[in-house]
């Protein structure tokens, strides 16, 4: 693959996998550490909420600066300082919810300047006929970064003894070494300082606010840029959703502990991204982008109604149990190769339809649009499932998703070429 000769896109591929595994260690230790202290699905809800709402709160102002200073330096700063956060985590071990929502809260916040800068770079460093190659391997090593993040975290803990032991400091440790060597990889990244756009006077924020301003106008025009957003958005209140419900099922239908979830479900995703990649390249050939985001939203409803059904059909004999585990390994699996379907088409679009200039700005506001949507439907699913089954819950995502998808099905097609 020729991509993988460019040294560029390699080192800061590199550093995307290396922080991508760190930061995720720490949230899903923290989770963990949270359902064990506190056994409720709104304390977990919470923290995802203090991990999301940065993303709109800051994210007004990072994507404006992405665009307006020179990306490698900013990446080194958000490096520098989430490694401090990620080790601040290992004093907090013993329940204190606050700091950690705090820590949670700073360190989102930090990443909203890296995520945008991330995407912004790759179109500056990797050719046209290239880009979508190289959004299939940011997007699986970036979502299997995340998996493999939660699936090392079960290994750790259990190893330094466990949530009641040392297994949570390790976790965060560890977590805040990768993210310095994922530093020092990027030190030898090139400057990538693009030409600043026009700015109205001197004052950073106020500037800020007004190249957002500016990129919103042109989003809201414009469905090759609008679409694609949407669809990110979705997918990523799909997976915060998912992150928190999973807990609750691994531990009361398949009668593993929470760390178990590692192996389960988090591996069996790794495998689906993989596969989701590999077939990319045959179905692009012969389908429309349009039409693979179509199959991937199907596929993943489906799944979703499926591990809601299945539960409810089976009975609590060994044998049971254990066709449910298989069963959630391959839904698992194939969860994996949709978001690879809806994802990467998604990201593809969207680079091809923004101006460079706004690079930055633009994704800044998938993150700005997922945060605006996602806290408070995962706080009120989070208090409902208290009461009401997570399974249910499933079932009601599973639909809801699988209709949306058909009846979107020819938009997709027609504006997603």
């Amino acid at each position: 693959m020729e991509i993988l000769k460019n040294g560029q896109f390699l080192k800061l591929w590199g550093n995307q996998v290396l922080l991508q595994i760190a930061f995720n260690m720490c949230n899903f230790t923290a989770l963990l550490l949270i359902d064990q202290n506190f056994h409720s699905r709104f304390a977990l809800a919470g923290f995802y909420v203090a991990m999301t709402l940065p993303a709109f709160l800051v994210g007004i102002f990072s994507g404006a600066i992405v665009d307006m200073t020179n990306r490698k330096n900013l990446m080194l700063i958000t490096d520098f300082v989430l490694a401090l956060l990620f080790f601040s985590y290992a004093f907090l071990t013993q329940g204190n919810y606050v700091l950690l929502l705090g820590v949670a809260f700073l360190s989102a916040s930090v990443a909203q300047f890296f995520t945008p800068a991330e995407a912004a770079t790759i179109p500056e460093i990797v050719s046209g006929k290239d880009l979508e190659k190289a959004n299939a391997l940011f997007l699986f090593t970036g979502l299997g970064s995340v998996m493999l993040g939660y699936a090392l975290v079960g290994p750790v803990v259990q190893y330094f003894g466990g949530l009641s032991g040392n297994g949570p400091e390790a976790a965060f440790i560890i977590a805040g070494i990768v993210t310095f060597i994922g530093f020092f990889l990027r030190l030898s990244l090139k400057s990538i300082q693009t030409t600043p756009p026009v700015t109205i006077d001197g004052r950073l924020f106020y500037n800020a606010l007004a190249l957002t301003k500016e990129v919103i106008t042109v989003t809201r025009g414009n469905a090759g840029i609008s679409l694609p957003i949407i669809l990110l958005t979705i997918m990523e209140f799909n997976i915060g959703l998912l992150a928190i419900l999973f807990i609750d099922f691994v531990t009361k239908y398949l009668h593993v502990q929470a760390t178990s979830t590692s192996y389960l479900l988090i591996l069996p995703l790794i495998i689906g991204l993989g596969i989701g990649v590999s077939l990319l390249g045959i179905l692009q050939k012969r389908l429309s982008r349009g039409l693979v985001i179509s199959v991937g939203g199907m596929l993943f409803g489906m799944i979703i109604l499926l591990l809601g059904i299945i539960p409810k059909l089976v009975g609590t004999s060994s044998a049971d149990i254990d066709l449910l585990r298989v069963v959630t390994v391959i839904g698992s699996g194939i969860i994996g190769i949709a978001a690879v379907f809806v994802s990467v088409h998604a990201r593809t679009v969207l680079q091809e339809n923004t101006p460079h200039a706004m690079l930055g700005r633009v994704f800044s506001l998938v993150t700005i649009a997922a945060s605006a949507i996602t806290p408070i439907p995962i706080l009120l699913v989070s208090l409902i499932t208290e009461k009401v089954d997570v399974t249910t819950v499933f079932m009601v995502l599973g639909v809801v998703l699988t209709v949306a998808t058909i009846s979107s099905k020819s938009l997709l097609h027609r504006k997603l070429v």
